[in-house]
């Protein structure tokens, strides 16, 4: 199940940087942090063992498995990421 208060606290951290006007790129790197933690919940414990040893390479491609996982999340429940979404745009703007 995934994890759907750090995929909140992303898409808050989007809203957020997207409310200040920022750059996309830029908005992007604000919400690093929060897509690799959003990632990692996306990857199975075996996939996860080991974490802090691996080499940066290994880890990048496990994350980007993650991410992968977490769009199709999206894709297969739109209502639930859309509701999400709302939110964050909701507590975003005050």
């Amino acid at each position: 199940m995934p994890d759907y208060f750090a995929i909140l606290t992303l898409y808050q951290v989007h809203a957020t940087a997207e409310a200040s006007g920022a750059l996309t790129a830029d908005r992007d790197e604000v919400a690093a942090h929060a897509l690799d933690r959003v990632a990692e919940g996306f990857l199975t414990a075996i996939e996860r063992a080991g974490w802090a040893g691996l080499a940066a390479e290994a880890r990048t491609a496990r994350l980007r498995i993650g991410r992968q996982r977490l769009r199709r999340w999206e894709m297969a429940n739109p209502d639930i990421a859309a509701l999400l979404r709302r939110k964050a745009r909701t507590a975003a703007l005050g």
